[in-house]
């Protein structure tokens, strides 16, 4: 029976390149990508809420329109 140790060190790079690889995966998937481009989301512009609160936004990017 022989055992293999593995240095934490390289099994720390190999977890991160596989969850490096995971996140590529799950970005560049075709469905997911193809899903999230055909649905526009809008701007929300109130919310009921029970408590006094305040928000403060800056819609910086929201069109070329002037």
């Amino acid at each position: 029976m022989k055992c293999y140790w593995i240095h934490r060190r390289v099994l720390t790079a190999g977890l991160c390149l596989l969850a490096a690889a995971g996140m590529l995966y799950v970005v560049n998937h075709p469905a997911i990508v193809g899903a999230s481009a055909t649905t526009r989301q809008l701007p929300v512009y109130c919310v009921a809420r029970d408590q006094k609160v305040a928000a403060l936004t800056f819609d910086a990017a929201w069109g070329d329109v002037r």
